[in-house]
């Protein structure tokens, strides 16, 4: 009797990995199209609500057009009016945590019907994604000419499938990140402070830019970003007064005190909270603040770097992503970024040597956030493959900025 030794057969060119994302992409989408045109009105084939979480924005749109402020933070009376517009929605609790811009930006939304609204609202999504895809991949298209093979690797991207489903809002914060490195890449501090102001509805993401923009003293940058929170304020303000505001800071000691209770499903997490919450709180806390500042110092490092300005905003789009305490698995879809900027810098000289590795990683990060692993072994594989891929990328960026001078005398 033979044992046959099992082996991992990893796409050996673009050709392979074209197919594999294909086919990935297929799936997916005929099982989010299932989901959305077969069940009983609102609730789909499997039974959640269709977009669940769009029902909250859609709820939070109509009471900001009424003009029914107390109602928006308080968690019971929330829920009333969202079981009044979407009666299959009863199930389905959501706590007030999102900032007044979000209601306002939702009011257009008073007078549609719920499926009408999450349509219109994916589309704008589904639309917003390709076009930041196609234009972060145009300045690398020499070096990662095919086309098709982006278009199928963005389109099978875990995150934005499930960011597709739940009809959320993490397109704004990658639309936020893409028009600061558009800024960025254009020496337009002040605009890419503007840009990253609109973190301003998710905070979590903005903290590896604080670390940045206070370690390089960067003001104009600063400048932006507070000018553009306060354009955002304003604007909420006018539309649904001081009212507001006052509800929605009456929520945060609860928002704070309860991070954890806001994840019912942790096998969908993808950050290094999900790591340090296995542990007791005595431990896990101070864990996650040194693993933060970890994180935040290998950012910094890499920010002082010769490397383009896409390796080193994807180097903080990443950090974000792992130091933020609450991210769900439909917020990593701000990675397409790094991941499609990353793996053009690693094609490169000097640091062709290491692609072979990052691309594996890549294809374990494509697992890793498609199959809910933690469920089964109790850790979020994912996790760990963006910790070693801030490595790989701070010692190519380092390695690259030593040899700068050597080259240059050359």
């Amino acid at each position: 009797m033979t044992i046959r030794r099992f082996t991992i057969r990893w796409p050996r060119s673009a050709r392979q990995a074209k197919g594999h994302a294909t086919l990935l992409a297929v799936m997916m989408w005929a099982g989010a199209l299932a989901v959305a045109v077969i069940g009983t009105s609102n609730r789909g084939i499997a039974g959640p609500l269709k977009g669940a979480d769009f029902v909250h924005f859609y709820t939070l749109g109509h009471l900001a057009h009424e003009h029914r402020i107390s109602t928006m933070y308080d968690m019971a009376a929330l829920h009333e009016a969202q079981v009044a517009l979407v009666p299959e929605s009863k199930p389905d609790l959501y706590p007030a945590v999102y900032p007044p811009q979000i209601p306002a930006m939702f009011a257009p939304v008073h007078g549609w019907s719920y499926q009408s609204a999450l349509f219109a609202w994916n589309l704008l999504t589904i639309l917003a994604y390709g076009i930041i895809v196609w234009s972060a991949w145009k300045p690398v298209s020499a070096i990662l000419p095919d086309r098709n093979l982006v278009i199928a690797a963005a389109a099978a991207f875990p995150p934005f499938w499930s960011l597709v489903l739940y009809g959320q809002i993490s397109v704004l914060i990658l639309g936020a990140f893409w028009a600061g490195w558009l800024a960025l890449e254009r020496g337009r501090h002040f605009l890419a402070g503007v840009a990253f102001g609109l973190l301003a509805i998710k905070p979590q993401f903005g903290l590896p830019l604080a670390v940045i923009v206070l370690a390089r003293r960067d003001w104009p940058m600063m400048a932006g970003a507070i000018i553009s929170v306060v354009v955002q304020s304003g604007a909420a303000w006018l539309m649904l007064g001081t009212e507001a505001f006052r509800g929605f800071a009456s929520t945060l000691p609860i928002t704070f005190g309860n991070v954890d209770l806001f994840e019912s499903k942790p096998e969908f997490s993808h950050s290094l909270r999900v790591l340090t919450r296995l542990m007791p709180p005595a431990i896990g806390v101070p864990m996650w603040i040194g693993l933060t500042a970890i994180v935040l110092w290998y950012t910094a490092r890499v920010w002082r770097t010769d490397a383009p300005i896409r390796v080193r905003l994807g180097t903080v789009i990443l950090a974000a992503v792992l130091v933020n305490p609450h991210l769900i698995i439909y917020d990593a879809t701000v990675l397409v970024l790094p991941l499609l900027w990353f793996g053009a810098y690693v094609q490169e000289e000097p640091r062709l040597a290491i692609a072979p590795t990052y691309w594996k990683t890549v294809t374990w990060l494509f697992a890793a956030l498609f199959v809910p692993v933690s469920a089964f072994i109790g850790v979020q594989v994912s996790v760990l493959l963006m910790m070693w891929m801030l490595v790989l990328i701070k010692r190519a960026a380092l390695t690259s900025n030593t040899s700068q001078p050597a080259l240059r005398a050359a």
